[in-house]
């Protein structure tokens, strides 16, 4: 069979054309297979998910994931939890509790001197009598006071601003103040020597709003701000 345009001999027409050695797309019947797919199509990009490379198993991915709905992605933060009204209370019990203590403790430092002179001779006689040096035994506990007051008071502004274990040093403290009390009380009375209205007003009331200040901060509004905190 002759091809219209050939110029070779019959027997040699089977043969590769030299001056067109390979093929044209139009010599194989069928679609080309470097054809474009039409859009839409099975070659489309669009038409199917992308695929992503799986190493547990041979699946494709979605194209896209879920997202979180509005307002609770994880770019949300949360405001600081508020400080409740009971803490400022129990701040300011905190203070007026040891307040008495410290100006107590103050005076005793300033007027030691004027303290063993107040005594009268015989009572000041005896006290030297065993070597005890009244002035300087004063100024001690004056500054023991004061130190005692300022911890105190240091331990309850750290308690107020958020600090577990100093709210529990200040319940330790409290527990010894209320201890010191009840122990002076009861010494006082087994030696004959009752307190008067006086004493047991100074000794009282600051013991008085310690425990109401340690009341409102294990409180349970302090104690739900506290677990916020953690």
């Amino acid at each position: 069979m002759s091809i219209p345009g050939d110029g070779r001999a019959p027997d040699e027409r089977d043969l590769p054309d030299p001056a067109r050695p390979y093929p044209g797309p139009s010599q194989y019947p069928g679609p080309s297979p470097y054809s474009q797919a039409p859009a839409g199509g099975p070659a489309d990009p669009a038409a199917a998910p992308p695929y992503v490379y799986n190493p547990y198993g041979n699946f494709p991915y979605p194209a896209s994931y879920p997202s979180s709905p509005a307002g609770l992605g994880p770019e949300q933060v949360l405001p600081p939890p508020r400080r409740p009204g009971s803490l400022h209370l129990a701040l300011l019990l905190v203070v007026l509790s040891a307040l008495p203590y410290l100006l107590v403790g103050l005076l005793a430092v300033v007027g030691a001197g004027q303290a063993a002179a107040a005594l009268p001779p015989e009572d000041l006689a005896q006290i030297q009598e065993l070597g005890v040096d009244l002035e300087q035994l004063v100024r001690v506990t004056g500054f023991v006071l004061v130190a005692t007051a300022l911890v105190y008071l240091l331990l309850g502004v750290l308690a107020w601003t958020g600090r577990r274990w100093a709210r529990g040093l200040l319940a330790a403290v409290t527990a010894g103040f209320v201890f010191m009390v009840a122990t002076s009380a009861v010494a006082a009375g087994s030696q004959g020597l009752p307190m008067d209205g006086g004493s047991l007003l100074v000794l009282g009331v600051p013991l008085v709003l310690a425990l109401l200040a340690l009341a409102l901060m294990f409180g349970s509004a302090a104690r739900e701000w506290f677990a916020r905190r953690r």
